[in-house]
């Protein structure tokens, strides 16, 4: 890439030649002013200068990653490997752009571990979910298996189900916790880190896409299914093999779940369960492979897994209704 003097970058200011630079990268911006959302005399006004100031004033850090295809050069006198790009997983130096612990202010909650969960849950989303993002979420498209498996080989599935019993197997599977953290080291505080990353995206629909309905149905199948069951579906839901959601709402049951109307009734020989009753706004239901299902069985609240006809109760998974 090409250096860029003061003098060169001066000479860029005129419409339909326009450059300018942010944090030492030089950016070509002569078609995208036309498509500038702030209109194009707000770019013409400050092009050919330095405008990291006023950039990091009206945007985020996220922009410059959209448009990296713009930049055309590196400012002359720009410190090495800088730039507001940056490696993939790199730490933000824009102030209150980190939670300060990364930033180097002491914190009793954030350690070392902390930072190379961080940096390496921030590379994956930076250069496998970040370049698709947009194009998935404004096509209504979900997941397909290739990805799916992608996040849960990479760890991404477990280590947003916080920590359990569930992180110990990973590494029998050839799979590592992101940033090298041990099981017995990992912590709630990993784990919304894990979130905070996903979430910029910021595109709800896609990230809600990549593992939420799995996020709050295989608990349930952890804590509470058989051992047979989690030996089986355990590898396969971590490992992004198979896709479990969780199905409770109903046209006239959300949160209030004690109003719930499916109903769950032993077959005759007391091997299967069926259910009766309408489930509804079931979160990835439209691509998964198991559902885990709330009914009612005399007044007593159960949750099922099923696949293909199969059912089977979670233990320890019955709760009283009220009313």
């Amino acid at each position: 890439m090409q250096t860029v003097s003061q003098e060169e970058l001066a000479r860029h200011q005129s419409p339909g030649d326009l450059w300018m630079a942010v944090d030492g990268d030089v950016y070509d911006v002569s078609k995208f002013a036309r498509l500038h959302p702030g209109g194009s005399q707000i770019i013409e006004q400050y092009a050919g200068r330095d405008v990291t100031t006023v950039f990091f004033e009206l945007h985020r850090k996220d922009v410059l990653v959209k448009y990296a295809r713009l930049r055309v050069g590196r400012l002359e006198g720009a410190k090495d490997g800088g730039g507001a790009l940056g490696e993939p997983g790199a730490i933000s130096a824009v102030p209150f752009a980190e939670i300060p612990a990364f930033q180097g202010q002491h914190s009793p909650y954030y350690g070392e571990s902390h930072r190379r969960l961080l940096q390496a849950v921030r590379a994956f989303v930076q250069t496998v979910l970040e370049p698709i993002a947009e194009s998935a979420d404004l096509a209504g498209e979900y997941p397909d298996l290739e990805l799916r498996q992608k996040l849960g080989r990479s760890g991404m599935m477990a280590i947003r189900l916080g920590p359990g019993p569930w992180l110990k197997p990973l590494s029998s599977w050839g799979v590592k916790i992101p940033g090298g953290v041990a099981p017995e080291e990992f912590d709630y505080f990993h784990e919304m880190l894990a979130h905070q990353e996903f979430g910029r995206l910021g595109r709800p629909g896609f990230i809600d896409s990549l593992g939420a309905g799995f996020g709050i149905s295989a608990p349930a199948i952890f804590h509470f299914a058989s051992d047979a069951v989690k030996q089986a579906l355990g590898p396969q839901l971590l490992l992004g093999d198979k896709w479990s959601v969780l199905s409770i709402s109903e046209p006239f049951a959300g949160s209030d779940v004690a109003a719930l109307q499916a109903t769950a009734e032993k077959t005759p020989d007391g091997k299967f369960y069926m259910v009766s009753g309408l489930k509804k706004w079931i979160t990835d239901g439209a691509y998964a492979d198991y559902f885990v299902t709330a009914a009612d069985q005399d007044d007593v609240l159960h949750l099922l897994w099923h696949s293909d006809g199969h059912h089977e109760q979670c233990e320890g998974a019955r709760r009283e209704l009220d009313g």
